[in-house]
């Protein structure tokens, strides 16, 4: 295999690994990365949110894409391999989300070879436990023979499935390791897997109760004993103290910056110096969005970002 070139701008390239990487970024970096590179035949995209005909079954499916991608493998194979043969009978529109998850991935293996670059987007999402350990079993299975790029905006997600991560954010694509010292590496065992939470952090309003996701957040803020949270300037109450929540949130890229401040890295513009103690952070949705900056925290975001 060679290495394939996937722009991450229209000017600026990237040479993908070979064999299994993650790059972490949010959703709207990931829509950015497929439409640059959708006319590079080289380039294969397993797309989840693709319907697949619900009226036929996890057997038939597999059996049209082997005929399909004139693929050698047998219905059996790909069957056994991706753990279906329970399914194989059920239709479409009955399978749980884990099963049609494993029934998109079986294109890497069914795809003829030589085998492209295949681009898959947010793999692990919403999987229960089982599922999770075996969608990683499978692409560090298939991982080995073929280049498999990840995008996810779950770091611990990213270090569960393979050591070779990046971080996207906006032009500036680095190695994980390097983006963010602060983070501490997930070992890739049982243990972690169990302990991989479901991304969503629960807010209770007056009318109803939302389930946010973290990437989605632009900033935190700890006002009058009271916890907000801001996305796309509107305001949610969160019921827990500041240090609960950054704990549960810093795997997904955001960091103290203030005793009162959480802010998310990847929403993050500019940072404004006012004077020798005085700093400030612009996010990149909103001009007139400042978060305060501490001179102490100030050095570890210089480092984050490799300001010189």
């Amino acid at each position: 295999m060679t290495e394939q070139i996937l722009y991450i701008n229209p000017n600026k390239r990237f040479n993908i690994p070979l064999n299994l990487t993650t790059i972490v970024t949010e959703r709207q970096y990931q829509e950015d990365l497929l439409n640059y590179n959708q006319d590079n035949s080289s380039i294969s995209f397993i797309d989840f949110e693709h319907p697949l005909p619900e009226r036929l079954s996890v057997r038939e499916i597999i059996k049209f894409w082997i005929k399909w991608f004139n693929s050698s493998y047998s219905v059996e194979e790909i069957l056994k391999l991706f753990h279906l043969n329970e399914q194989s009978r059920h239709w479409v529109k009955n399978i749980n989300h884990d099963v049609y998850k494993r029934l998109v991935l079986t294109q890497v293996l069914i795809h003829p070879h030589p085998h492209p670059t295949f681009i898959i987007k947010e793999p692990l999402q919403n999987l229960s436990i089982n599922g999770t350990q075996l969608v990683i079993s499978l692409l560090k299975k298939f991982g080995k023979s073929s280049s498999i790029l990840v995008l996810t905006n779950n770091t611990k997600e990213a270090l569960l499935i393979t050591d070779c991560c990046y971080r996207l954010n906006r032009d500036i694509i680095k190695p994980i390791s390097t983006f963010e010292d602060n983070h501490s590496k997930v070992q890739e065992d049982d243990y972690a897997v169990k302990n991989l939470k479901l991304r969503r952090l629960v807010v209770k309003t007056r009318e109803k109760t939302l389930f946010i996701d973290p990437i989605d957040i632009d900033f935190i803020e700890s006002q009058n004993g009271k916890v907000i949270i801001y996305i796309n300037n509107e305001e949610y109450v969160y019921d827990d103290t500041l240090q609960s929540i950054s704990d549960k949130v810093e795997p997904y890229g955001f960091y103290r910056c203030h005793r009162s401040y959480i802010v998310n890295l990847q929403k993050v513009s500019e940072v404004i110096s006012w004077s020798k103690n005085n700093y400030s952070i612009r996010l990149n949705h909103d001009k007139d969005t400042l978060v305060p900056l501490s001179r102490q925290k100030s050095k570890d975001i210089e480092r984050f970002f490799d300001i010189s």
